[in-house]
Order: C-alpha cells, then structure tokens, then sequence
C-alpha cells in the first residue's frame, strides 16, 4: 500500500480559510399569513392582537401593516 504524504495548503489558501464567510444575505422566503402562501417579501409585522406574523408586501400595502423593523 503506497504511503500517503499529509497535505499542506499553499499560503493563499490557508489565508482564504482564515477569512470569514460572507454574511448570508438578508432576503429570504416567509410563509404569509395574510394570503397563505410563500413570498420572497415577506417581512415581519404584528396583526391586531399583537401577534407577529409575516406578511408580503402587498398584503401589507393591502392591509396597512407596518414591517415591525420600521416602527419606532
């Protein structure tokens, strides 16, 4: 059986290892509450009792729901 020499990674790689991944980005998928089906601009908001539920954007243009990150 052949001997296996260990590994090294050149410097440019092992610097690029060192280096923090990008941030994921911030836009997802959310399931809306408001018209029940998947969106990709759903954001977080709170309904009538308080609850916090996502809704899309045009449910919440549609419904006046403000997103709960744009509220003081």
């Amino acid at each position: 059986m052949p001997s296996r020499k260990p590994t090294t990674d050149p410097p440019a790689r092992t610097a690029q290892l060192a280096e923090k991944p990008p941030a994921a980005p911030r836009v997802g998928v959310a399931w809306c509450a408001w018209h029940e089906a998947y969106s990709n601009t759903a954001r977080l908001v709170r309904d009538s009792s308080g609850a916090k539920l996502f809704a899309c954007s045009s449910c919440r243009q549609a419904y006046d729901l403000a997103p709960i990150a744009d509220q003081p």
